[in-house]
């Protein structure tokens, strides 16, 4: 263990990410953008899920990662029963007996954030929980030493107030602006104005982002007409059954890109569509991260009726609300888009200034980086004792 020194401001902090650079995904952006904006006044130790084409164990600009979980996201749950409690137990202790003292911050999803609960229990480490969309089970919510609770959107603060929680132990932001875009956004050139339409789909292809949903909404419409473009781009235990459904029902104008390792990619796809749309199913969303990259372009979102994206939607303002696993609502509100290019600009231009209204990134980091300055205060305090 690594003794905290008396004069030692800078607190170290284990961040249990999911998901790491160079995998993309929503755990990746969230926790990678923390980083860059502490990693001058924080001791970071990142552990995340392996990856093929990234080392084990690096330092990168102060910063130490650790890819050692097993990435088992898409495993039959008996595997991941079987192999994460363990493996997950024996890789923190590691991790403690090398860097500790430090504090844990943690995603509070699935297993792997149920099992680092456990672990700040067990050896009392001051844990900082993020609580970024309503999956989690009450038990798994208010398992471990957890400190403060950090979430996005009025969705996941009212789950937590019904489990007990103090709203004096919550760091709660409406939505995250996404991270550096607007700098980004200026350099990518949008298309000219084609004769087709551009529909976008960027998720994880998982049953609660209901990737089935947006297949069936566009056999509806390639039945209609041929002018109507979707992209989709993700990846997951569904893309298997999307490829085969677009092969099964000859849909010619559905593309499927997998991920892209760079944002900017992302974010091109992004800039050229004219609308964006995430069906999500209840518990998949805690905000709607895509909606808000697009809006930063200015483009209307079609979204599902759930409490977490109507943090981010007002219908008729900024987006349309459907309801839950409703391919033909979907199917209807895309080709009234789509026919009506005057309502795509109003949407998306109140979309950009609904944006603006919302804590910058480095507003976010500095009330997280104040919770790690009060508990590694704690943590060095016990350990002298």
């Amino acid at each position: 263990m690594v003794m905290p020194a008396e004069e030692e401001d800078r607190p170290r902090v284990l961040l249990g990410a999911p998901t790491y650079k160079p995998r993309a995904g929503g755990s990746t952006t969230y926790f990678s953008t923390l980083v860059d904006k502490l990693k001058g006044k924080v001791e970071f130790l990142v552990y995340s899920t392996v990856h093929p084409e990234a080392p084990r164990e690096e330092e990168k600009d102060g910063v130490k990662i650790y890819r050692i979980q097993p990435f088992l996201i898409d495993s039959p749950k008996l595997i991941r029963y079987l192999i994460l409690p363990p493996v997950t137990w024996i890789q923190l202790k590691r991790l403690w007996k090398k860097h500790g003292p430090f504090i844990i911050h943690a995603h509070s999803a699935g297993l792997y954030g149920y099992i680092i609960s456990l672990f700040t229990s067990a050896y009392k480490i001051p844990m900082v929980k993020d609580i970024q969309d309503l999956s989690d089970p009450p038990w798994s919510a208010k398992a471990g030493n957890v400190r403060m609770y950090i979430g996005t959107g009025n969705a996941v603060e009212q789950k937590l107030l019904e489990l007990g929680i103090e709203r004096e132990r919550m760091i709660i932001h409406p939505a995250l602006n996404p991270p550096q875009l607007e700098d980004i956004a200026k350099t990518i050139k949008q298309k000219v104005i084609s004769d087709h339409i551009r529909v976008l789909f960027v998720a994880a292809l998982r049953p609660y982002k209901a990737p089935d949903v947006v297949l069936k909404a566009f056999k509806i419409i390639e039945e209609q007409r041929d002018d109507i473009i979707l992209d989709i781009i993700g990846e997951g235990s569904e893309e298997k059954w999307c490829k085969r459904f677009i092969k099964k029902n000859g849909l010619k104008n559905v593309k499927m890109h997998g991920t892209f390792k760079e944002y900017r990619k992302v974010l091109e796809y992004i800039a050229n569509a004219d609308i964006i749309i995430l069906p999500s199913r209840l518990g998949g969303e805690s905000w709607g991260r895509v909606i808000c990259e697009g809006f930063a372009f200015e483009k209307p979102a079609i979204a599902t009726n759930i409490p977490a994206i109507k943090n981010v939607i007002r219908d008729g303002y900024n987006g349309i609300l459907i309801d839950v696993d409703d391919p033909q609502a979907l199917a209807r509100e895309i080709i009234r888009l789509a026919d009506n290019p005057q309502l795509r600009r109003e949407l998306g231009r109140n979309g950009k200034k609904w944006l603006a209204t919302l804590p910058t990134w480095d507003d976010i980091a500095e009330d997280i980086y104040r919770v790690y300055l009060d508990l590694w205060t704690e943590v060095k305090k016990n350990w002298r004792k």
